[in-house]
């Protein structure tokens, strides 16, 4: 590197580590009562649970008179929203939130947990059934706005309502069906404090107006976190590194396949670190799945590297994500994704490395340039040399032919010059030269 480039790296560097600091941390310390405002807009994931937890700890460490939460929400993952409720129980700064548009699903139950509520006129809150919504799912889900409310001195039967279809409230929601409460609504049954028109409305009706208002924002870490953990693009990223993955499978050698593969799954680790979610040893153990193909596609061997690498990037997907649940359901839909790809990857490609590897088989298409297939006759006294070593199961060579041979129980090492010496079904069975018969070639 030359002179030139240095003092430009080094700013960049600068520059990347000012980003990747806990947001607020650049913020002077402000005269005077501190009220921090922090934005919940879009999916809740792990990563906003993350940045959240991280700008309660900033209003604790401040000694902020307040936190303030805008919402804007449709919902998102259960387990980031209940962490994030988590932290707002346990916060010692009073919590407030506005919901400005709407705080649907997971985002009600963040502003459930809240010590104030606030709404704006034709916003609304509620809907939170759970997908799946099976009894148990439904129980844990309902146990979760129940004991919220509870702890905030809420109605808990209305927040029930919001979670199962099977409570009638009279006035507000029949059975059947899953509450949704308008801003007047939540108004008239303790569920909205106050009602304002805007940010500053709402901290006036607060009693934070007067503060300074700090606005803790995502830093790059959070945001690239906040992009990747969603579920959607999760999902897609773990779908896209399988499908490159398979396709890598099918040609030869390690190309563009392989390494999109790589960046995909890279991605979708990176993801689960930023947000905290994801530890050490589920990627380590993903990563030594891909160090086991790519094995299996380099060096001959009989599929064991290819199973194994495949058993551990299960386990690493699975493990890595917010949820076992989670990272179950996401791993079916990219194998689903996978399976049905399999079919038109082999038409353009033909036969999998992998599969051709665990299948002993002396058959060539006209296609390899081959005009018959091997028969007994063909094979039966053949001489080759020995790619593998034979323990007793290996590769030989014979011709320009890659055979999966057998022994009589003997160890044949590497490099040696075998025969066959018959070949039964499927099984291509070697000596070694001077164990052949007189009269063999």
């Amino acid at each position: 590197m030359t002179r030139a480039h240095i003092k430009p790296t080094i700013c960049l560097l600068l520059l990347f580590m000012i980003l990747m600091l806990p947001a607020g941390f650049l913020q002077a310390q402000a005269a005077g009562p501190v009220v921090r405002a922090v934005l919940v807009d879009g999916e809740i994931t792990p990563a906003m649970a993350a940045y959240l937890t991280e700008q309660i700890d900033l209003a604790n460490d401040e000694g902020a008179i307040g936190l303030l939460l805008e919402i804007r929400t449709l919902g998102g993952q259960v387990d980031a929203a209940i962490q994030m409720r988590d932290a707002m129980v346990a916060s010692s700064v009073p919590v407030a939130v506005y919901i400005e548009s709407r705080a649907i699903s997971a985002g009600a139950l963040i502003a459930i947990a809240a010590d104030t509520i606030v709404m704006a006129p034709g916003s609304h809150m509620g809907a939170a059934k759970p997908i799946p919504d099976d009894p148990k799912t439904v129980a844990f889900v309902s146990g979760e706005f129940r004991s919220t409310a509870e702890k905030n001195n809420r109605n808990t039967e209305i927040a029930m309502a919001m979670v199962d279809e099977t409570i009638a409230i009279e006035g507000l929601v029949a059975a059947g069906e899953i509450l949704d409460l308008t801003a007047q609504e939540a108004k008239a049954n303790g569920y909205a404090d106050h009602l304002a028109s805007g940010r500053a409305e709402a901290l006036k009706a607060l009693g934070w107006d007067s503060a300074t208002l700090v606005q803790g924002e995502m830093n790059f870490r959070h945001r690239i976190a906040q992009f990747l953990s969603s579920y959607t693009v999760a999902s897609i990223l773990l779908t896209v590194g399988m499908l490159a993955l398979i396709a890598e499978l099918f040609t030869p050698g390690f190309g563009v396949a392989g390494t999109i593969g790589i960046i995909s799954f890279a991605l979708y680790f990176t993801s689960g670190y930023l947000a905290g979610y994801t530890e050490l040893w589920s990627a380590a153990i993903f990563l030594a799945g891909i160090v086991l193909i790519i094995i299996e596609i380099i060096v001959p061997g009989f599929g064991i590297f290819g199973i194994s690498g495949l058993i551990a990037l299960v386990v690493g997907v699975v493990f890595s994500a917010p949820t076992v649940g989670q990272g179950i359901l996401t791993l079916l839909i990219a194998l689903g994704a996978t399976v049905a790809a399999v079919p038109i990857l082999s038409k353009l490609f033909g036969k999998s490395r992998l599969i051709q590897r665990m299948v002993l088989s002396h058959a060539e298409t006209v296609a390899n340039g081959y005009v018959h297939t091997r028969t007994e006759h063909d094979l039966t006294g053949q001489t080759g040399v020995a790619l593998t070593d034979l323990r007793p199961a290996g590769v030989i060579r014979i011709g320009n032919e890659r055979v999966d041979a057998l022994t009589e129980g003997d160890y044949i090492a590497r490099g040696a010059t075998v025969t066959v010496a018959r070949v039964q079904g499927s099984k291509v069975f070697v000596t070694t030269r001077d164990e052949s018969e007189p009269g063999t070639r």
